[in-house]
Parts: C-alpha cells; sequence; structure tokens
C-alpha cells in the first residue's frame, strides 16, 4: 500500500493507462476499494438518461452503468490519451453504442459546448484530487454548467478528514501514515462551502469505510510485511460492505455525495 513516486499527474497516469490497460489496477491501487461505489451509482442512476464522467480513467465505471442502462446515453473525458484509447477499445468489445469517450482536461472549458445544459447526472470520481487550487472550482463550474437545472452532481472525492483520523489511529498502533500522493490534493471540509450556491447536498454517502478501516488498521497489523490490498479480511470486508453491512463512519477518505443543481 506504498504510496507512487512523484510525478506530474497527467505523466502518472498516462502511464497507469498503458500498463494497466482495462485492469482496476490503471485507475485505483485499491480493486476492492473500486468496486464500492457501484451500489450507491446502481440506485441513482436510473435507465433513460444522459449522464457525463468528468475523468472517466479507462471507462470501467461508464462501461457499467452504460451496459446496464441500455436506453441511457453515456460520455466520458478523461486527459490521459492511454485511458481513452483503453476505453474506446473496450467500448467496441463489448459492442455499445449508447456511449463515446473523448480526451479532455477537466479544468478547462473548451471542447464540451454540445453538452453544456444537457446532461441529467454528472460523475466524478477522484477528478478533483488530481488537480490543485483553483482548477479544482473550475472543475465544478464545468460539471455546474454541464447539468440540467435540477440535474444530479454524484461527487465520489477524497477528504483530508478521515485520512488524518486513520492516521491518528495508526500512529497509536506504531503504523506509519498513509501518504497522499505528491500530485494529489484532498478536499477540505470547507471545500463543501464552496458548493453550497450551486448545488443542494441531497445526502452523503459513506460507501467506504468499514472496509477502509479494516483494509487500513486490521490488515496492516496482522500482515507481515507489505500489507496485501486482495487480503482474506479486506475480500471480508468488501462482502460486508455490499451486504449493507456499515456500523462504522467518517474512516474512509473517499466518500460520495448526490448534490442538486440549484
Amino acid at each position: 500500500m506504498s504510496s507512487v513516486p512523484s510525478t506530474s499527474s497527467k505523466d502518472f497516469w498516462e502511464k497507469q493507462g498503458r500498463e494497466h490497460g482495462a485492469s482496476k489496477l490503471a485507475v485505483n491501487f485499491d480493486p476492492i476499494g473500486e468496486e464500492l461505489p457501484f451500489k450507491m451509482l446502481e440506485e441513482e442512476v436510473a435507465d433513460g438518461l444522459a449522464v457525463c464522467d468528468l475523468g472517466c480513467g479507462n471507462g470501467r465505471t461508464l462501461l457499467r452503468l452504460a451496459e446496464a442502462r441500455s436506453n441511457g446515453y453515456f460520455v466520458g473525458f478523461d486527459f490521459a490519451e492511454s485511458m481513452i484509447e483503453t476505453a474506446e477499445q473496450r467500448r467496441l468489445e463489448m459492442g455499445l453504442n449508447n456511449v463515446s469517450f473523448h480526451v479532455f482536461d477537466a479544468s478547462k472549458d473548451t471542447m464540451v459546448a454540445d453538452y453544456i445544459g444537457a446532461q441529467d447526472i454528472v460523475l466524478t470520481k477522484r477528478l478533483l484530487v488530481n488537480v490543485r487550487g483553483a482548477a479544482k472550482k473550475n472543475a465544478v463550474q464545468l460539471v455546474h454548467s454541464l447539468l440540467k437545472y435540477g440535474g444530479k452532481y454524484i461527487m465520489m472525492e477524497c477528504f483530508s478528514g478521515p485520512l488524518a483520523r486513520i492516521n491518528e489511529i495508526r500512529e497509536k498502533l506504531d503504523l506509519e501514515a498513509i501518504q497522499v500522493n505528491s500530485f494529489n490534493e484532498y478536499l477540505e471540509d470547507d471545500f463543501l462551502e464552496f458548493l453550497s450556491p450551486l448545488f443542494e447536498i441531497e445526502k452523503k454517502i459513506d460507501y467506504e469505510s468499514l472496509y477502509y478501516f479494516i483494509s487500513r488498521i486490521f490488515n496492516a497489523v496482522l500482515s507481515d510485511g507489505e500489507p496485501a490490498y486482495d487480503a482474506p479480511i479486506n475480500k471480508l470486508a468488501e462482502n460486508l460492505m455490499k451486504m449493507g453491512v456499515n456500523p462504522i463512519e467518517g474512516y474512509s477518505p473517499e466518500v460520495g455525495y448526490i448534490l442538486k443543481k440549484r
């Protein structure tokens, strides 16, 4: 569970796309954690809607939704060419005609004119942690402009507060602190204040806390050497969360927010 070396965000994700192709590892170091938002997405994304994924990576999330919601139309953007190449290849292999993929930097406001004000749902999944400072707010403004009035923004992003709580426990157990990668910038709680004029918060969904607590505390303590993401105790935690068992909250940096455009 070690951190990646210092590099630019785009360079790193281009390399991930080339090395891992359609694998979960292209978009997430933790393949079990990558699965956990899908229960929420299946509940929130109805059929027949226009859905945009900004920062879609290799398209795994959008392709899965497009396959399950055949009457919807899906579009994905990512700044990594290698990711989009893989996403398009998988689309062709799956025979899906209701989804398209495009290379795009979500911190800029070009290339999306055809989609402005036309989307029922916009997703971001760890997009905002890969841009810094004002670029985060620019990306959120873009999300807002893409949505229809009353449309929903499903924000799956990482916050610094829960990571600090996990690291406090790890320190007491003589475990090394989990480091944020050099090109990432987690959100602070006051980021929600910036969102308030643009969106109404409908709900917060903490879809990963039990898994994150068990995998980063229990598994770390019980493991000999570097903890494995696919350890049996992690798989148990995944199954419990898929069953709806989530007795603790506030310990996963990645959290889901369902936001309605004002």
